[in-house]
Formats: C-alpha cells, structure tokens, sequence
C-alpha cells in the first residue's frame, strides 16, 4: 500500500471516532516544520488541537520551568517571525489553535493549562499532550533529564495528564514557511502520520476508560531515518517496537578536551556503564532505544514513569545502610 493511502485510510479512521481535544508542544519552537505538519496531521485526523510550544528554539532546557519576564519580546526570535517588540504570547492571525510563548517547553505546558485553556477556551478538559515530533533523537534515559520535549512531557504528567514525547531523526532547525510541504514522503510529515497512527490506536484502545495512559506513565517515542534521510530512500513507515530507556547501549552525555582549541566538545560514553545495564522495573527482555534505532527501520516506543523512588529491594537496602540515623514520622 502506498504511502498516501495509509494516510488516507488513518484519517478516515480516526475522523469516524470521537475527536479527542490535545494539547501540542515541541522544544523546537512553534514555527518549526515538525510540529506544524503534525499540527497539520492531527487536526485532519478530526482532534481538537491547541498547539502552545516555545517562541523559539529551547532544545536542552529538560524540565526547566523558565518563562518570559516582560510582556513583549527583546529580541527577533530565531527566524525573525516574530520582531523585538512583539508581544511575548500570542497566536497566528488566522489560526487561534497555534500559540507561542516566550519560555521553556515546561513553562509552555504550564501557560497552556494555567492560563491559555481557562481564559479562551472554557478550560476544555484534554485527552492526551502531545510533544514534538523534536528535530533529533532524544534516546534513552541519559537524555531523559535534558531533553526538552521530554521535559514538557513529565511535566505534563506531574499535572496528572497523559502525554507522549515524540523526536524524529531530522536535525534541521527549519521554518516551516520554508519547508513544510504536502509530500507524503518528506520525513516531517511520514513522522505525523507515525504520530496520527499511534496516538489513534492509544484512544482506540482507551475506550470507554478515563484515561488514555495509566496515571503517572508517559511515552517515548523515536522514529529513525525515513526516505530522504536513508542513503537508499528507504524507510518510509518504520513498524513500532516496545523497548525500554535503560540498557547496555545507552550512549550516556560526556566531554573531551580539545588541544587544538583549548575548548571542551560535546562526546558521549556510547556504550553505556554497569548502571545502565541494571535492570531493576519495567519488562527487563526488552531491547533499550538506541539498539532498536541501530537496528534500521524501527521505531522504539518506551514507556515510563514519574514515580523516581528505587524499587522496594533497593530501598530496603539502602535503608539498612542508614537506618541508625533515621528517625520515624
């Protein structure tokens, strides 16, 4: 079947369901490609989508909850879309379902809920939090802490919200003025169909429940290369694979020294270490995301929780080694 007819036949599907109301955020800024043509994908697929992301580019700001302290901006943002000058929150002329908002992707969830939903839409209840899809991967639990995507996503889930985190293996910061187009073979819009077909089957599976996700659970999602990313043009409708954010493959964050410059670079441990190889929650079989992503045209989709506590043997343990000097509450 070719690529236009299963996003043919997704919207038909999803359109004949009830329209779930979702809120859509990225860390790469609410006039970036991705987001808008999932913007685009979801809202054909028949949801009510509120799309409130960071005025501009905030990849790496992880849960940060920072937000703009004038009402107006101070400077052109990163495609001089908006001016300095510019309110510091606002939405497209003719569109009021695409915000911005001068801040962190946290503080992005936080203005939509706290604010945007409340004051100009009634305070619609929402099914899910959508964010990204992110230029780039954001692999694994070494990332879990930096990524702003993922960052927006827990946030979300502190609130008692279910959210998915979405990334993509482009790695332009493009315009979507530039480059969001109608082929159903450019990555941007392979990538929404992938988020219309999994978020699709989310509600279908939800049912009649309250709940699209279980409380205090969240996704991580990481589509690999597509078409114009592979070197053959393949990879057009990566098949999604259950996997896990820890394992012996995480590629952990680390720095070099470089003598030429006399300045540090980014580098990474690629292999992981003995602490990421542990495997104390969660189906312990399955394979991590960075080994699903090398593996070629496979999406891994990991689940994960916002309960940080260590399981009970490892509690139990620690609790030992301490226990003089703990007193009871």
């Amino acid at each position: 079947m070719k690529l236009s007819s299963i996003l043919t036949a997704l919207t038909t599907v999803v359109s004949t369901a009830l329209a779930k109301n979702i809120v859509l955020t990225n860390d790469d800024g609410w006039a970036s490609t991705e987001i808008r043509a999932t913007y685009r994908s979801l809202t054909q697929a028949g949801h009510n989508v509120y799309l409130v992301a960071p005025l501009e580019q905030r990849s790496g700001f992880g849960g940060q909850f920072v937000f703009s302290f004038t009402n107006t901006l101070l400077h052109d943002d990163q495609f001089h879309f908006k001016k300095a000058g510019d309110p510091a929150w606002g939405h497209e002329p003719n569109d009021d379902h695409i915000w911005y908002f001068n801040a962190t992707p946290a503080a992005c969830v936080g203005f939509a809920f706290d604010y945007l939903l409340p004051t100009y839409f009634s305070n619609v209840s929402i099914d899910l939090i959508v964010s990204g899809v992110n230029q780039g991967l954001n692999l694994d639990d070494s990332m879990f802490t930096i990524s702003g995507t993922i960052g927006a996503t827990y946030n979300a889930i502190y609130r008692g919200h279910s959210a998915i985190a979405f990334s993509g293996s482009t790695s332009n910061n493009s315009f979507y003025k530039d480059s969001l187009n109608e082929d159903p073979n450019d990555p941007a819009n392979i990538y929404a169909s992938k988020v219309v077909e999994l978020t699709s089957k989310v509600f279908e599976s939800q049912g009649e429940n309250e709940r699209a996700l279980p409380l205090g659970v969240g996704l991580n999602v990481n589509f690999p290369k597509v078409t114009t990313l592979t070197k053959d043009n393949s990879c057009s409708n990566p098949p999604f694979v259950f996997s896990r954010l820890t394992g012996k493959d995480v590629a952990i964050s680390a720095l070099k020294f470089n003598e030429t410059t006399g300045l540090f670079e980014y580098s990474s441990i690629k292999h992981g270490t003995d602490a990421t190889a542990t495997r104390y929650n969660g189906i312990l079989s399955l394979p991590n995301e960075n080994s699903v992503i090398n593996t070629g045209c496979y999406t891994p989709v990991s689940a994960f929780s916002i309960d940080y506590t260590a399981p009970i043997e490892q509690s139990n343990e620690v609790h030992g080694l301490i226990s003089d000097l703990l007193v009871e509450l």
